[in-house]
């Protein structure tokens, strides 16, 4: 398997590419099942972080980095699992009615998408296709409006 380098169908290079220096890397399941899902889902998404080269990802924050997990699925180059690049997208999904946010994570969960809960978005991973178990998890700042069973019951 090569990893994907470009744009896929939905998304361009600049929502899909690191921050800090544009680089695109995909694992080619993870490039072909997010365009997937928005077309499930039947409207756009808007994401929020998909690529991370390793230095972005290891900023903190408040240094302009992401401040991501050294072990995140996000990250593109030098990644820790055997991924050939990302399989991670935070969706954004403040403002959307709870209604419709656990309509989209349930979703997600019933397609083979990990699911992380955070109040600004939801973060999706493929890590059932490197071998890894499927979860769903509090990711980072998490209001309690749903919980981690509630998307798996649905």
């Amino acid at each position: 398997m090569t990893s994907v380098t470009n744009a896929i169908k939905h998304f361009s290079a600049a929502e899909l590419g690191c921050k800090h220096c544009g680089m695109i890397r995909m694992h080619p399941s993870f490039a072909e099942e997010l365009p997937a899902l928005r077309e499930a889902w039947g409207q756009p998404l808007a994401v929020n972080s998909v690529c991370r080269c390793k230095e972005h990802n290891d900023r903190p924050a408040n240094q302009g980095g992401a401040g991501g997990n050294s072990r995140s699925l996000h990250v593109c180059d030098k990644p820790h699992h055997p991924t050939q690049g990302t399989m991670a997208a935070d969706i954004r999904w403040r403002g959307l009615p709870l209604v419709k946010q656990l309509k989209f994570a349930r979703l997600a969960w019933s397609r083979g998408w990990s699911v992380g809960l955070h109040n600004g978005f939801c973060h999706v991973d493929r890590r059932i296709d490197i071998g890894m178990r499927q979860a769903v998890f509090l990711y980072g700042t998490w209001s309690g409006a749903f919980a981690p069973q509630d998307v798996i019951n649905g």
